[in-house]
C-alpha cells in the first residue's frame, strides 16, 4: 500500500538549536538534517521538507503566519497531511492564527516541536515528531492541532504552561483530542468531515492584549488608539471584571467603542471564562460596549480579532461582536452560565 504523502515544514525553535557561545540557537540545522536523526521516520510516510523559516519562536510575526498558511494553500492539493516544527514559546499563537487563516480542512495539519534540541541527551524531539507525523498518516483528525508530550490539542484551545519541561502544553476550556501511546487513543472532540478549505490571506496586525493590574493607568487605551490599534484585548480580574471607580476603564472602554475599535475583555484565570454580567464591574464594562471573551484563551481572542478585523474590514462594530462570538473553529463553547461550566467540568 502506498504511504501517505506529508509535507514536513520547519520554522525553527528549540527542535532545531544547537548550542552557540553558551546557548541554544535555533535555526542551525535543516529538517532533511532533523529527520536524520529519526531514521525510522521514512517507514511511516513519504515526507517532503520545506524549510520556510529558521527563527526563534520568540521571533515569531503576524507576516509569518501568513507565509505559513499560504505555503500549506498551495500544496494542499498534493499532501494528505502537514507537520510544522516550531519553537514552543509561541507555538499557540501560531497554531490558533491558522485555525482561522485555513478553515473547514479535510487533512491534518500538525505543530510540534521540543524542549530540547535534538543533539542532545534526553532530548523529546524524536518521540514528538514520530507523533506527529503518525497523527498526520493514521487518523482522521480535520483541524490544526499540537501533538506534545503525547498529547493531541486543539490548536486554538492550547497555552503554553510550563516553559522547559516536557508537559509544557494543556488544552484549555475542552478535553484533549486524544492521547498517543502505542495506540493513538482519540476521544472523539476532533473535526472529521470532509470540506472545501477556505482560505484567508489577510491579518489586522494592530492588535494587543493588555494585562489589568491594580493601579493600571486607562490612558494606556487611548494611547493605543492614537498610535493606530485597531482592537484591544483586556485581560480582567477573574470572571471579566475592570476596576469602575478610582482609574475606571468605563470611559475609556465607551469611546473606543465609540470609534468603532472592539475592545475583548478575557480573564486573567488559567482556566477562566468571561462572566461580565455577574459582577458590577464587569457589567458596566459591558454596558459601555465591551466583548466578553467567554471561554477563548486571551492568545486566541487575539488571533481571532486579527482574522476577523483583517478579512471583514468593512464590518461595524455589532457585526464585528456578532462574527466574534460565533463559533468559527472549536474555539469556543455556547457555555455562558457558571452553573453550566460547572456540570460540564462534573462531566469529565
Amino acid at each position: 500500500m502506498d504511504k501517505k504523502k506529508i509535507l514536513f515544514i520547519g520554522t525553527g525553535g528549540t527542535i532545531t538549536a544547537k548550542t552557540v557561545n553558551n546557548s541554544w540557537k535555533p535555526g542551525e540545522f535543516n529538517e532533511k538534517e532533523l529527520l536524520d536523526f529519526i531514521p525510522e521516520i521514512k517507514d511511516l510516510a513519504d515526507i517532503k521538507t520545506i524549510d520556510l523559516l529558521n527563527i526563534d519562536s520568540s521571533n515569531m510575526q503576524p507576516k509569518h503566519w501568513l507565509e505559513i498558511a499560504k505555503t500549506i494553500k498551495d500544496n494542499y492539493p498534493d499532501y494528505d497531511g502537514f507537520v510544522i516544527t516550531h519553537g514552543t514559546d509561541t507555538m499557540h499563537y501560531t497554531a490558533s492564527a491558522l485555525s482561522f487563516l485555513l478553515q473547514d480542512l479535510s487533512k491534518p495539519i500538525v505543530l510540534t516541536g521540543s524542549q530540547v534540541p535534538p543533539h542532545m541527551l534526553g532530548s523529546d524531539s524524536k518521540r514528538n515528531v514520530l507523533d506527529s507525523v503518525r497523527i498526520a498518516t493514521e487518523t482522521n483528525i480535520c483541524e490544526v492541532a499540537i501533538v506534545f508530550n503525547s498529547k493531541i490539542l486543539r490548536g486554538n484551545r492550547t497555552k503554553k504552561f510550563r516553559e522547559v519541561e516536557f508537559e509544557a502544553f494543556e488544552s484549555i476550556g475542552m478535553l484533549p483530542l486524544g492521547v498517543i501511546e502505542h495506540d493513538i487513543r482519540l476521544t472523539g472532540e476532533h473535526f472529521k468531515k470532509e470540506n472545501e478549505l477556505k482560505y484567508f490571506n489577510k491579518l489586522e496586525e494592530k492588535i494587543c492584549i493588555l494585562k489589568i493590574t491594580p493601579g493600571f493607568n486607562p490612558k494606556i487605551i487611548s494611547n493605543l488608539i492614537d498610535l493606530d490599534y485597531k482592537g484591544i484585548i483586556l485581560e480582567g480580574f477573574g470572571a471579566g471584571n475592570v476596576p469602575i471607580d478610582e482609574n475606571s476603564l468605563v470611559p475609556e472602554i465607551e469611546n473606543a467603542v465609540k470609534k468603532g475599535i472592539p475592545i475583548i475583555v478575557s480573564s486573567q484565570c488559567a482556566i477562566g471564562f468571561s462572566w461580565m454580567y455577574l459582577y458590577e464591574c464587569g457589567k458596566k464594562a459591558l454596558d459601555a460596549g465591551a466583548i466578553p471573551g467567554h471561554d477563548m484563551i486571551s492568545e486566541t481572542a487575539m488571533t481571532k480579532l486579527m482574522w476577523v478585523l483583517g478579512n471583514y474590514p468593512d464590518y461595524d462594530i455589532e457585526k464585528i461582536k456578532e462574527l466574534f462570538l460565533n463559533d468559527v473553529c472549536g474555539e469556543v463553547s455556547n457555555i455562558r452560565t457558571p452553573k453550566e461550566k460547572r456540570i460540564w467540568e462534573y462531566s469529565l
